[in-house]
């Protein structure tokens, strides 16, 4: 545990301290992550006289049909640029178009150089440096979507002259979305793995956040499995109905989708700091095959991967809590964004969408908050009565707890009326934690001035000094029935709270201030309406 999550711990003790109210701290669609793997070494290939002939690429006036050379192939389209490669017939860079490094110019690659395996590379067990690093011909040229050219192909063959064994890749390209189509097509090969490559999709392997799950994710029989890479020390195979399989890390993913439920899902360690994942497949018939698949290599946007219709949207995390993934939390997370989102469709400012969603939240709390409140006054005017009582019978137990519990039925007084309502906000307060963590919308989205990314701590530690204060006032005109000692400490924990704040997200700050400033608000006009109602009693 780094220190990070151990900082969140204990800040999410002192939360649960405080929303419970220090009144009564002193007596005066995500599914179960069930592993179904199998550790099992992928099989060899099984050779095959049986010969089926590719159709043969036409020549191209720009990339040569027959080559020994290396050769590139540029794609590009309005969300991403991508180098395909004819050495091993894979994919040599992909860089997002609408999405930055911290600098906000250079944009974000998921794929980086120098990696051991391209991503669409294929193994073939018997001779897998050929169709791993071989060279294939080239069907296609450069191409550029945009305007009415809507979609476009190129395609990799390659044939080893030895066995027979052949290979075509055909990949099609479109303009408006992060996925590709993909056909496989191969002659005399009974047995190949299909792989994602590298580290392909994770932009920041070595990312310290706490929140979220970096590395290769599964989607097999409806549940969602995830790898711990530092257990991964060889090749797992998933039988079932695979979904897909995934490399993702907080904000962004690369994906296989079979469209064939027989094959298997793996996921395998590449080298030391590499792994991949993809489909391991099995021929009955291989003297000619045909497999089709999607990829998707983009951000993990919630509208984008809802749309595929593969559950890929269940790699964004929203129930995480301290250790694990809950789905109370996430139930409750989910909604939260898209309100979020309502708000952010018609103010174009996700901190202005913050503040509504905030004041939503707050209304909807507000006869909690006020019974609470109502509770704690309560329990305020009834102390020097429980302090009288507890005097009297303090060697009689039994006598001592009946007679309190007959004082809070003289004075209706539900001792656990300004506790139980507070409960409820705490995993509000968590789910909103996730959604400003866990959710690309927010990175790097700007509100004003000097804040420029609401997923990202305030430099200039505005936010969080705010925040300090409204707590303090928030404490010192909430009831107490604690004597002044024990109130002067407790007004420590605005400070310890603005320290474990300065780390946070601005988003989640800004969250905490504005929920603070509306808590501080309803006491008062609750303070006076209590005043009010004794001023009559006294009158009448």
């Amino acid at each position: 545990m780094d220190s990070n999550e151990k900082r969140l711990i204990l800040f999410i003790i002192i939360s649960v301290v405080i929303l419970f109210g220090s009144a009564y701290l002193f007596p005066a669609k995500t599914p179960r992550q069930d592993k179904i793997v199998q550790q099992t070494p992928v099989p060899p290939a099984r050779d095959s006289k049986n010969v089926l002939s590719l159709p043969s690429p036409a020549s191209d006036p720009i990339i040569a049909a027959v080559s020994s050379d290396e050769k590139e192939v540029l794609v590009e389209t309005s969300l991403y640029k991508a180098i395909l490669t004819n050495r091993g017939g894979g994919i040599k860079q992909w860089e997002l178009k609408s999405y930055f490094e911290s600098d906000r110019t250079t944009s974000v690659k998921l794929l980086q150089s120098g990696i051991s395996l391209l991503p669409l590379s294929i193994e073939v067990g018997e001779g897998r440096d050929l169709f791993l690093n071989g060279i294939y011909s080239v069907e296609g040229k450069n191409l550029h979507l945009s305007g009415d050219q809507k979609e476009g192909t190129i395609t990799f063959s390659l044939r080893d002259s030895v066995t027979g064994k052949a290979i075509q890749k055909k990949l099609t390209f479109h303009k408006d979305t992060y996925t590709v189509d993909v056909e496989i097509r191969t002659e005399n090969i009974s047995n190949y793995a299909f792989l994602l490559g590298s580290n392909f999709g994770i932009h920041q392997w070595g990312d310290k956040s706490f929140v979220g799950f970096i590395g290769p994710t599964s989607l097999v029989n409806n549940k969602v499995i995830k790898e711990n890479t530092a257990k991964l020390n060889q090749d797992v195979l998933y039988d079932g109905k695979v979904g897909w399989t995934a490399l993702q890390d907080k904000y962004f993913l690369s994906a296989l989708i079979p469209g064939d439920e027989t094959d298997r899902g793996l996921v395998k360690k590449v080298k030391e700091g590499e792994y991949t994942a993809g489909n391991q497949v099995a021929l009955k018939e291989p003297a000619a095959s045909l497999r089709k698949y999607t990829l998707f290599a983009g951000p993990k946007k919630l509208s984008v991967l809802e749309s595929l219709n593969v559950y890929l949207e269940e790699t964004i995390d929203f129930g995480w809590f301290i250790a694990g993934s809950w789905a109370i939390v996430r139930m409750i997370a989910k909604p939260l964004f898209l309100f979020l989102n309502f708000f952010y469709a018609f103010t174009h400012n996700y901190g202005i969408a913050i503040i509504l969603l905030t004041v939503s939240i707050k209304i909807l709390f507000i006869p909690l908050t006020h019974k609470s409140y109502k509770s704690m006054k309560g329990m305020q005017t009834v102390q020097p009565l429980l302090a009288e009582i507890q005097k009297k019978f303090k060697n009689d137990k039994v006598r001592l707890n009946r007679e309190i519990m007959e004082l809070y039925k003289t004075h209706k007084i539900n001792p656990l009326g300004g506790c139980l309502p507070m409960v409820l906000q705490i995993p509000v307060f968590v789910a909103l934690f996730n959604v400003f963590y866990t959710t690309i919308e927010l990175r790097q989205a700007p509100f004003f001035l000097w804040i420029t990314d609401l997923s990202d701590y305030d430099h200039k530690y505005v936010l969080p000094v705010i925040m300090g204060i409204t707590m303090f006032i928030q404490q010192k005109i909430q009831p107490t029935n604690m004597d002044p000692k024990q109130a002067k400490i407790m007004l420590i924990l605005p400070v310890i709270f603005t320290f474990f704040f300065l780390n946070f997200s601005s988003g989640l700050v800004l969250y905490w201030i504005l929920n603070n400033i509306l808590s501080v608000s309803q006491q008062v006009i609750t303070a006076r309406y209590f005043s009010g109602q004794k001023a009559k009693a006294l009158t009448a």
